[in-house]
């Protein structure tokens, strides 16, 4: 017998200082910060290794398609593979630092500078503050021998949830040399999906359309109520649960989403504690 979940989804109202609505021009969308630990291992991921887990025609016909996002680079001042961000948005660290300082706090720097060519910090600033966020480590995984941890993990394959969520990726050549040639599980194939109109923001993002989300890591989210209690799940922080934020699913992963729902209620808590024991 199912379980009633409410699924409830935000809704921004925005207007001008005289009221008015905001004009259809302008798109908004709402969001949460990411967690930062673990991004110097995703950086140094393989460029190849990316490309090759794309099927954008979907030729496996598994139902999973899953294409790059082609971003700006501000540095080399040309087209880069995106990462970063809900929809892969920037290309690099060194980049996405300096777009958190500048957009986040006002402080302009040497990749976002006045209109006159000043800036707020200086160069090394600017580097120090994206090595931070590179050498940040992972949480360690807890529970590994489990048994219920072990059956959900098998359910997490079986729903093909690991199809976008892809648990092992092996980093190469990097300039944190502690970085470099290391197997990792991060559970994400850095990779944009339609997720479908549920989660939808309808604001595209370079290459990514208005359905499209990157695959959001998910090692540590196990501790997301341990470091923020009662912080949501999912783009805009709508899920209060993992159950919702599985539920809300669409698109690309609807199939995974109804394998989730048809389970039996024993099958799905190990599937939520195999995810909390990431």
């Amino acid at each position: 017998m199912g379980i009633p979940i409410n699924c409830d989804r935000p809704k921004l109202i925005f207007s001008l200082p005289n009221g008015q609505p905001l004009t259809k021009e302008v798109l908004t969308s709402l969001r949460i910060p990411p967690p930062v630990f673990g991004l110097g291992l995703l950086e140094a991921v393989p460029e190849e290794m990316i490309r090759n887990l794309a099927d954008p025609e979907d030729q496996n016909q598994d139902g999973i398609s899953g294409r790059p996002n082609e971003v700006w680079d501000v540095s080399a001042k040309s087209t880069a593979l995106g990462r970063f961000g809900w929809k892969a948005n920037t290309p690099n660290l060194l980049q996405q630092t300096a777009a958190a300082y500048v957009n986040d706090m006002g402080i302009t720097n040497p990749l976002f500078r006045e209109g006159n060519g000043e800036t707020d910090i200086d160069r090394q600033t600017l580097e120090n503050a994206a090595f931070y966020v590179q050498t940040l480590g992972v949480p360690a995984r807890t529970l590994l021998d489990d048994s219920q941890v072990k059956r959900g993990e098998k359910l997490f394959a079986q729903a093909n949830c690991s199809a976008c969520h892809v648990p092992e990726l092996r980093t190469g050549k990097y300039k944190v040399k502690a970085l470099a040639n290391q197997t990792i599980h991060p559970y994400t194939d850095l990779l944009l999906h339609d997720m479908g109109e549920g989660l939808a923001d309808n604001r595209p993002d370079f290459k990514a359309t208005g359905t499209e989300w990157r695959t959001p890591a998910l090692w540590g989210i196990g501790l997301t109520q341990t470091v923020l209690p009662y912080s949501g799940y999912l783009h805009d922080g709508r899920a209060r649960t993992l159950e919702e934020a599985i539920l809300w699913h669409g698109g690309e992963a609807q199939a995974s989403k109804e394998a989730f729902a048809k389970m039996s209620k024993r099958d799905r808590a190990a599937l939520v504690r195999f995810l909390n024991s990431l």
